[in-house]
């Protein structure tokens, strides 16, 4: 191998991780692009129809009243849009990206945290920006999970770094997209009482995101009531113990032999003390441990998040997004001894 031969790849190897970063991104991009033209049911029943309604009532002049289901930051987003010159579609789909490339870099600066790997780091990036969940989501669908996950793992990584009034703020901004973040708060209250590292108090800025991000919608006339009725509506919209979601309840619907919505009334206090006492058995299990490590602290967040989808009532497949985010970084951590 020649001299200037022998330099070239001394630099590639020298940039390995830049070089496998910068690649991971094209492709994922690549991959993105493919589904450009791709407009989903969720896409033409409501998303579209949303757009078209706010921009029709005068973009964010729409705020002063409810347009869709979800909460008035994401109303705010597609306002905002209104005013881009791109097509609706592209709109949706470029903003829920951007977010997939933001949550690749909060997971990897995560298990950077934790390992001090930057090998790890970058695997653990080409892994969220590449699982098929995060592409179809975002690329095809033009959902918006994307979002409020990455406030989610940033929580987590505020906590790591004992940063707790900003960990407050982004689990805030998280619930501030989207009402399933609230499945990250059990495990708030678990470090919280184990930890004994910040006041309760602390809990009181979680609205305060959501406040803000309201400030559009306030400005026109709109009460805190309304932010609280979006929150109430969406938690009642499905009347059903089990939906898309592979969930436990899966085994009424089998045992019942029927369409189970005749019976969600009944059930759903159930589902709910099920639910309540499996992750209180976790705390109780846990809170007497003088030390989990950072792995650990992973790894609880991640099972009461999931022990939250599995025994919720009318969990939809989406819900558990921010579970998945977690098991990758699990994964890539997967053998790693913290300390």
């Amino acid at each position: 191998m020649g001299k200037a031969e022998s330099s070239f790849w001394n630099a590639v190897i020298r940039h390995r991780l830049v070089i496998f970063t910068v690649c991971v991104t094209v492709l994922s991009l690549y991959a993105r692009f493919a589904f450009r033209g791709f407009i989903s049911p969720d896409m033409n029943i409501f998303l579209i129809p949303w757009y078209d309604a706010i921009q029709e009532m005068g973009g964010l002049r729409a705020l002063s009243t409810q347009v869709g289901n979800y909460q008035i930051s994401y109303q705010t987003l597609i306002a905002l849009m209104t005013y881009l010159p791109i097509h609706k579609v592209y709109a949706y789909k470029s903003l829920s990206m951007a977010f997939d490339y933001a949550l690749g870099l909060a997971a990897a600066a995560t298990v950077r945290r934790i390992t001090g790997s930057r090998e790890k780091a970058a695997l653990t990036y080409a892994a969220v920006v590449l699982l098929p969940v995060t592409v179809l989501n975002s690329a095809a669908w033009g959902q918006c999970d994307s979002i409020f996950t990455f406030f989610l793992v940033l929580a987590f990584f505020l906590l790591l770094r004992r940063q707790h009034a900003l960990m407050m703020l982004s689990f805030g901004m998280a619930l501030a997209f989207k009402l399933q973040a609230v499945f990250f708060l059990p495990f708030l209250l678990f470090y919280y009482v184990w930890s004994k590292r910040f006041p309760i108090r602390l809990f009181l800025l979680i609205p305060v995101p959501v406040l803000l991000f309201s400030l559009g919608g306030l400005a026109q006339g709109r009460g805190l009531q309304d932010i609280l009725q979006i929150y109430t509506e969406q938690g009642g919209q499905y009347q059903q113990i089990s939906l898309n979601y592979p969930s436990f309840w899966n085994l009424l619907v089998i045992t019942l032999a029927e369409k189970n919505a005749d019976h969600y009334s009944e059930l759903q206090a159930y589902c709910l003390a099920v639910t309540v006492l499996l992750s209180g058995a976790i705390m109780l299990c846990l809170i007497r441990a003088r030390k989990l490590s950072q792995q650990a602290l992973l790894m609880t967040a991640s099972l009461m998040m999931y022990t939250c989808v599995l025994f919720l009532p009318a969990m939809h497949e989406r819900y558990a997004y921010p579970v998945l985010i977690f098991a990758v970084m699990l994964s890539v951590l997967c053998g790693h001894a913290d300390h």
